[in-house]
This record gives structure tokens, C-alpha cells and sequence, in this order.
């Protein structure tokens, strides 16, 4: 959460610069953001109920989950169950905790080594999603303890992205919200005819990260060029050290419905608050 708060105060504290941005417009955006954000955060679990049994639980064992699981998702290799829920409603806090796993199903037509290595990048994938969650819950718990007078919200939620013949994609869903809120996302996608996770030199070869670079800058300029309600943090010379320059080696992203790869950024990581969580698909 400090590490957060420290990015958010960083981002957020009033400079010369942003003053240019329209503070006052900025505000009422961000406010209107959060309570939509809220509401399209939690309606991804009734989404979500085609693809996961929601087990009323606090934890769930990945056998007892794959059984009771009684709705097929779509496609042939995977299922996604929910093995834990926290929830706490409280006046002052209130978690809305969903926790997601990917389960490996119908693979008697897969050769043995795309069989173990599909075992293999979904516990992987589903380490990956229990660390992050744990953390998340192991701070608002903290922070409910340490601050009895304050507030906050947790919310993790999934949803199924795309499940074809060859692509498997997850969106993994984190909201904490204290004053203002914060919402994260991790992007998980499956190779089905080798088993193994999808990375961005699969598509686009070694020099990847100027390519899928370029094609996010010249997005960004066209964007602007055409709302003047779209800002991102480019071309900004009030203060450059804002300003995107190339995305990073592990840069989330996934594989939509059309086969096509959208990358993905974080609120604050390239745009301003208003902006929320920004995608650019690659063409």
C-alpha cells in the first residue's frame, strides 16, 4: 500500500505542470471515474459466473473446486474456478475478495510434452495469482487493524478475455481504494497448441519493444489529435520526465477475441488519473 500511496502522492502533488492540465476538470473526472469503475468491477463477477462456480468459502481446496464446479467454460482445455472469497462489510471497510484458478481440462488429445507443459503454465500462472491477492488482503488487513478510524475497499475479481481454438487470455482484477482509488490489472494468456504462457516476441521477434513502442506513441498522438478529452503523457514538455518513452520487456498485455494482441497500461503509468487503465490494440 506505501509503495502505492508514495506513486499516487508522486503522480498526484500540485506542480507548475499540472497545473496546466485542468485540476479542477481532472478532479471531477477522477471522481466520476472511481464510482463507474466500482460498478464495472463488480458487475465482471455476474460475467464471470459463465466461466467460475462463486464458492460462498474462505478457502477452498483446487480438488473440492474442480468438483463442485457445475458451469463448462467455453472452449476445451480450461476451466477457471474461484477457490477462496474474503469479504468484510463494514461501515468503514469492505472487501469484495474473488480469488480465480486456472484448471487444465480435456487433454487426452495433447502429446505428453504439451500436456506437462500446460500443467506447468497454469501453476505458474495460478502462483502468480494467489501471491498477488494475498498481498492485496494481507494489507487491507493490516491497514483495518492499524487505522480503526479510516477507510478502505479491496476488490479482486477475473474475467475469461478470450478462449478460442488457440488463445487463452485472463484478466486478473485489483481494486484498493483508500480516499482514492487504484486499480490494477494482470493479463495472463495461454498458448493452447504449445501449452506455454504468450510473450510479446512471439508476435513481434526480438526487437519488440520499439515496435509494439512505436505503434503505442503514434496511437496515443492520434487519439489526442482527435478528442481533446484524451490526455496522455507525451509530447508533454512542462514536464518531460513524464513523458512515455518505450514499454517494458514484461509489459502486460493479451490476445483479444479477434487475435490480436492489446497492450495494456495501469492507471498513472502513461496517462493521468482520469484515464484509468488505458489499452491500445496492436494492428
Amino acid at each position: 500500500m506505501e509503495k502505492w500511496k508514495k506513486e499516487y502522492d508522486r503522480i498526484a502533488a500540485p506542480e507548475k505542470g499540472k497545473e496546466k492540465m485542468e485540476e479542477a476538470v481532472m478532479r471531477a473526472k477522477e471522481k466520476k471515474e472511481r464510482i463507474q469503475r466500482k460498478r464495472r468491477i463488480r458487475s465482471v463477477g455476474s460475467a464471470a459466473a459463465v466461466f467460475a462456480i462463486l464458492l460462498i468459502l474462505p478457502n477452498t481446496s483446487r480438488t473440492a473446486a474442480a468438483a463442485m464446479q457445475q458451469i463448462p467454460v467455453l472452449g476445451n482445455f480450461f476451466q477457471v474456478v474461484t477457490i477462496r472469497e474474503y469479504q468484510v462489510d463494514e461501515e468503514r471497510y469492505q472487501a469484495d475478495v474473488k480469488v480465480p484458478e486456472v484448471v487444465p481440462e480435456h487433454m487426452d488429445g495433447m502429446s505428453e510434452e504439451t500436456a506437462q507443459q500446460t500443467k506447468e503454465t497454469t501453476d505458474a500462472i495460478n502462483f502468480d495469482i494467489r501471491q498477488a491477492t494475498e498481498e492485496l488482503i494481507e494489507e487491507f488487513k493490516s491497514t483495518m487493524e492499524e487505522f480503526e478510524d479510516g477507510y478502505g475497499d479491496i476488490i479482486v475479481d477475473s474475467e475469461v478475455l478470450t478462449d478460442d481454438e488457440k488463445w487463452f487470455s485472463l484478466d486478473l482484477v485489483l481494486y484498493q481504494g483508500a480516499g482514492s482509488g487504484y486499480e490494477r490489472h494482470r493479463h495472463y494468456t495461454i498458448d493452447k497448441t504449445t501449452g506455454r504462457r504468450a510473450e510479446l516476441s512471439d508476435f513481434f521477434g526480438e526487437d519488440y519493444v520499439e515496435t509494439i513502442s512505436e505503434e503505442v506513441r503514434a496511437q496515443m498522438r492520434k487519439r489526442m489529435a482527435e478528442d481533446e478529452n484524451v490526455t496522455y503523457w507525451i509530447d508533454y514538455e512542462d514536464v518531460p520526465e513524464w513523458n512515455f518513452e518505450s514499454i517494458a520487456e514484461d509489459q502486460d498485455f493479451y490476445v483479444n477475441k479477434d487475435g490480436k494482441v492489446v497492450i495494456c497500461f495501469n492507471e498513472y503509468e502513461v496517462a493521468p488519473g482520469y484515464m484509468g487503465c488505458v489499452e491500445f490494440v496492436m494492428e
